[in-house]
């Protein structure tokens, strides 16, 4: 806004093009899940969310990936019970971004459409979020 109202011409680059530059944030009021194709000042129930930072998985938090045909089978031995679950797994593509919410008490299992090669995303609501390339 502050560049909008300088007066100056503004000049859009658009530097989020390829989808693989996708940040996640997670509100951690409310739970919501925020995507942006690339840097955003997101704010969510009053708080500035920072973007989330992805790690490599350890053995407790590792999902299965199974190619079937032309989908992605995901699951996970993860627990899902009320105090510690996965929130959510992110499938993203050079050109495509589907994510898939998961529920306590419910079934750590996705399937995604593979449109070839790209990063898989999980998040787990007390360890944070993991990241799998295929």
């Amino acid at each position: 806004m502050p560049e909008l109202l300088s007066g100056e011409q503004v000049i859009n680059v658009n530097r989020a093009a390829n989808m693989r530059r996708s940040r996640l944030y997670v509100c951690p009021v409310c739970g919501n899940v925020l995507h942006a194709a690339g840097s955003a000042m997101i704010s969510c129930c009053g708080v500035t969310l920072p973007p989330l930072e992805a790690e490599q998985p350890d053995e407790a938090h590792d999902v299965r990936i199974e190619d079937i045909e032309h989908e992605l089978y995901i699951s996970s031995a993860h627990p899902m019970n009320k105090s510690h679950y996965l929130s959510f797994v992110a499938c993203c593509t050079d050109d495509r971004f589907e994510l898939v919410r998961f529920y306590p008490e419910g079934n750590a299992e996705a399937r995604f459409f593979r449109g070839g090669h790209g990063i898989l995303y999980w998040y787990c609501n007390r360890h944070g979020l993991f990241f799998k390339r295929f």
